[in-house]
């Protein structure tokens, strides 16, 4: 039998080379998600052990002078060293001197030898330590007051009749990276401005002395200190000392088996833990709480993967099931002569799986290879860093190979058990349409398409169950409760399959649909190859469930592509617009003083060749006619070069509202929720402080968020939007309102906004700068950007999976009718009418299934953006909602993928349409 098989399989190889294609696509897919998985993993453990560079802290209990403090940590690291996985571990010391002067920053002792100097760049005087002298800092908040060779003298006192003089020299100041930031726990100073997403380039660290361990610290600060020191407590300075451990994270970590890294670090640790014990040190870990965290997260990153890959391995299931039915239609005759030789209809399956086992064994290794060498390619969709490696680790292998076998026998077992149900003698007869006699069930298209557009309905009309079910505990009636909480959980499920459900009832039950455009279409292309255009359409509709097939895939694959892209394209476009909505546009500079000081810095930023426009504003709060209003005051010549807005958010004529602005000061755009709530129509005018500082409403601004909220039935009303006013109206009596003065700016285009803001922290240094940037850093933003690629990455594999089942489906449809071509061609068709015929005979459905995927993928994502924006929301995600964008490259994406879909149907007809006209003649005579 396993003979029979592979001589089968080499000697018909085009009757399976569609399955094993389809399968190695499948293969390649699933082994370059599990490399996907593998490197976000990789890249997700960077980031989340980026800030984090001490594994174990060993702090001392209690210091009590410097010669037993030097032992204790001598023997400590010394026997550490000795412990296998441990890769470092140094003394930190850390002291809080008293000074008269006020300057009291935080001491650290590290050793003359220390890693850490490598985390320090120099950038005035030098960085070797001697005895009582110690560098500084260059980005604290005191080193421009300390430069190098100032010296620092310490009055320390160690009981109440003992105090002795200390006296240090700044050597060097250096600038420290995040490593040394971290280790030596240094703190920020002037936090984040409110409500900003975006990185802030000019928070300055506290200061910090660093003084060498062996040479200051010990012998000079440490020597001294009597931790039962009585007197004045103000002037006692202490100490405090602490073993930082460094384990071989390269040798010990792994981010495809976390737990059993978590178990190797807890048993090094537990090691680590006794010894510090022994010596006085407490032991903290830093290291095992975050790999424990970050195992859940890589699981379920994993589960993602998995889910978001379903529609790929479905086609390649559907595809693989499809022609598994063609092929052995086709062989009717052969599977007649072995069960008249003596074959059990037994034998027949067994021997069709072998035939399935040798053909997932060729697809999984197939697959393997081409993920291998695919690996380049997969690294850089998914963003990876550069130089990342990625290699396909022996689990992969097995569990690729595993996975394309199970998926090539699901495929092939229902058609296998069908063909070796077949009566003997029909079998011997020849091929025959089975399919046209065997009605298509619409029982489950039906509940497919009403459960999917339930959803959609849904959510379109603003029902989204997550927010009903918060108020199902105040329900008295349990039939209510019970009710809302099982369509809260088939929501909540349907949130997911439900677009699959549409796009499939809405394929299965257009059939009659496509029959009808495909007789249209034919009507048409009579023009071009004529009468025997007719032919295509009796042709293609003798096999009806051929025809729901091709369109079930096409829609199914076309549908989802338009979906996730959009999405995409829709979340992309959503969260660039909330990062500069609540910057304010792509620069803010905030820390001015007073108004003139912001418009003299807007107008400088005016002149700077990477910046289009710059724009001075204040903010501040509360009316005397409406408390709590927050008010922007702005200058209406400059704003709109500088700001961020979308027109739709004024009401009126936009260049009217700021000409009218601009020319009378006492004019104001309102908040729309505030307007709504308190009646104010347009001319209304708004008192600001007195009866003489007042402002006109000429135009509202933002959505009515006050009627979303439920009206007056709703929560209690507080003022979240923004109005506006000329600056010049404040501008005389600025100190009654103690406004927040800032500076927007936006960038020219191409232009990094990072490197914007570093030369603006170098022109400004005592501002803050604040960029309008999606967080792509840490765990979150690498899982989020791994997500988003492998959706990417699915898009374009379905699409080949597509065009595999598309032209698969031509191919075997033409197998068939090779006879009925070839007598058609020496009827004397020329090869264009003969492709033209070929062509007419698929291309319609395939137009048919593109136009139905493109309204249902439309509306899927139209319909998810109105989901979205359904849910409880903050002022600004009310003001930038998710809206439906397709830019450029989204666009270009599904031309692709509508072209590789088309390739599926002119490809077979052009290959079919030019064989010899010598070799029809002999399939003529001798077939």
């Amino acid at each position: 039998m396993l003979s029979y098989a592979l001589k089968r399989i080499t000697r018909s190889w085009k009757l399976f080379a569609a399955l094993v294609l389809g399968m190695t696509l499948a293969a390649t897919f699933f082994g370059g998600i599990n490399v996907a998985a593998d490197t976000v993993g990789k890249q997700a453990l960077d980031a989340q052990l980026a800030n984090t560079p001490v594994d174990m802290q060993l702090r001392d209990f209690s210091v009590d002078g410097g010669r037993s403090l030097n032992s204790s940590v001598q023997g400590l690291v010394s026997n550490l060293q000795q412990i296998d996985g441990v890769a470092a571990a140094e003394p930190v010391g850390t002291s809080n001197l008293f000074n008269a002067s006020f300057f009291s920053p935080t001491v650290a002792g590290i050793q003359d030898a220390s890693a850490l100097y490598q985390h320090m760049t120099l950038v005035s005087g030098r960085k070797t330590l001697h005895a009582n002298e110690t560098l500084i800092n260059s980005d604290s908040q005191q080193a421009q007051n300390f430069p190098v060779n100032r010296k620092i003298t310490y009055t320390l006192y160690t009981n109440s009749s003992r105090k002795y003089n200390v006296t240090l020299t700044i050597v060097g100041s250096v600038s420290l990276d995040t490593v040394a930031v971290n280790t030596l726990s240094i703190v920020y100073y002037y936090q984040p401005f409110p409500g900003n997403p975006g990185p802030i380039t000019s928070n300055q660290q506290a200061s910090i002395l660093i003084v060498s361990w062996e040479q200051t610290f010990l012998p000079v600060l440490a020597k001294n200190y009597n931790y039962f020191s009585t007197g004045n407590v103000s002037r006692f300075y202490s100490i405090s000392a602490q073993v930082n451990v460094y384990l071989d994270r390269n040798r010990l970590i792994s981010p495809f088996a976390i737990e059993s890294s978590i178990s190797t670090i807890q048993q090094i640790e537990a090691r680590i833990s006794n010894l510090a014990l022994q010596y006085g040190f407490s032991p903290d870990d830093n290291l095992v709480g975050q790999l424990q965290a970050l195992s859940a997260t890589i699981f379920s990153l994993r589960l993602t993967f998995t889910a978001v890959s379903v529609p790929v391995f479905f086609m390649a299931w559907y595809v693989g099931r499809t022609v598994s039915q063609s092929s052995f239609n086709l062989r009717r005759k052969e599977i007649g002569l072995l069960l008249t030789r003596g074959f059990t209809r037994g034998q027949l399956v067994r021997h069709f799986v072998t035939e399935g086992v040798m053909v997932g064994l060729l697809a999984g290794l197939a697959g393997i290879a081409l993920a291998y060498v695919l690996n380049p390619l997969f690294l850089q969709v998914l963003g990876s860093t550069s130089g990342a490696t990625a290699i396909l680790t022996s689990d992969t292998v097995i569990i690729t190979v595993i996975f394309t076998l199970v998926l090539t026998l699901f495929a092939i077992l229902t058609p296998a058990r069908q063909a070796a149900a077949m009566d003997p003698a029909q079998a011997l007869k020849g091929y025959v349409y089975l399919e046209a006699t065997r009605p298509i069930r619409k029982r489950g298209p039906i509940l497919a398409l009403t459960l999917g557009a339930y959803q959609l309905v849904t959510l379109a009309i603003g029902i989204n169950y997550m927010n009903i079910g918060r108020y199902g505990y105040y329900a008295v009636n349990f039939i209510l409760v019970l009710f809302l909480i099982i369509a809260a959980v088939l929501s909540f499920a349907l949130t997911f399959i439900g677009p699959f459900l549409l796009l499939y009832g809405a394929a299965q039950l257009s059939t009659g649909l496509a029959e009808r455009f495909h007789r249209g279409f034919s009507s048409i292309s009579k023009r071009m190859i004529g009468e025997v255009a007719a032919l295509a359409s009796k042709s293609i509709f003798r096999n009806p469930r051929r025809v729901a097939a091709l369109v079930f895939i096409v829609t199914l694959i076309v549908g989802y592509s338009i979906w996730v892209i959009g999405d995409l394209a829709s979340q992309q476009d959503y969260k660039y617009r909330q990062a500069e909505v609540a910057v304010g546009s792509d620069i803010r500079l905030s820390g001015m003083t007073s108004i003139a000081n912001a418009t003299m810095i807007a107008n400088k930023l005016q002149t700077w060749g990477n910046i289009t426009g710059a724009t001075a504003e204040s903010d501040f709060s509360g009316t005397a006619t409406a408390g709590g209003i927050q008010i922007k005051a702005i200058d209406p010549l400059t704003w709109r070069q500088g700001a961020y807005y979308e027109p739709g958010w004024f009401t009126g004529d936009i260049n009217s509202v700021f000409t009218a602005m601009a020319a009378n000061s006492h004019t104001m755009v309102l908040d729309r929720g505030v307007a709504s709530y308190y009646s104010f129509p347009i001319g209304t005018t708004i008192v600001l402080y007195t009866s003489s500082i007042n402002a006109s409403v000429i135009s509202y601004f933002g959505p009515d968020y006050y009627q979303s909220s439920g009206g007056t039935f709703g929560r209690s009303f507080t003022p979240e939007g923004w109005s506006f006013i000329p600056i010049g109206l404040i501008r005389p009596n600025a100190t009654l309102f103690n406004p927040t003065n800032i500076v927007l700016a936006k960038a020219s285009p191409n232009v990094s906004l990072t490197q914007l803001a570093l030369s603006l922290r170098t022109a400004y240094p005592s501002l803050t700068i604040t960029t309008a940037q999606v967080a792509t850093q840490g765990v979150p933003g690498v899982i989020n950007a791994g997500t988003q690629n492998v959706l990417r990455l699915g898009t374009a594999f379905a699409a080949l999976a597509a065009s595999i089942g598309v032209g698969t489906i031509a191919y075997t449809g033409y197998r068939e009718r090779e006879k009925e071509i070839t007598m058609v061609a020496v009827r004397g068709l020329s090869y264009r009418q003969l492709a033209g015929l070929l062509i007419t005979e698929f291309l319609p459905l395939v137009i048919f299934a593109l136009i139905l995927a493109t309204i249902l993928g439309l509306i899927v994502v139209w319909v998810d953006a109105l989901g979205q924006n359904s849910l409880d929301q903050s002022y600004l995600e009310i003001l930038a909602a998710r809206r439906v964008v397709f830019p450029l490259w989204a666009s270009a994406n599904i031309l692709v993928i509508v072209a590789l879909v088309l390739i599926g149907v002119f490809l077979p007809a052009l290959t079919a349409a030019r064989k010899d006209l010598s070799k029809m003649s002999r399939t003529v005579r001798f077939a």
